[in-house]
């Protein structure tokens, strides 16, 4: 389990993403989001998690 947390730009990078996209449409796919310390987080198993449901057959 990574239980890592990577901030807006890291994990943009991750996905293939935009920053904005991050801030702007992450929550309304259902991206698991966490505000700590003023800022936005994701977390790396959670990333990964919602990249598996995302698949089309």
């Amino acid at each position: 389990m990574n239980s890592r947390f990577l901030g807006v730009a890291e994990a943009a990078e991750y996905l293939g993403m935009s920053p904005r996209w991050m801030y702007r449409d992450s929550r309304k796919h259902g991206l698991p989001r966490y505000y700590f310390g003023g800022r936005l987080r994701f977390m790396v198993d959670d990333l990964e998690r919602w990249v598996r449901q995302q698949k089309v057959s």
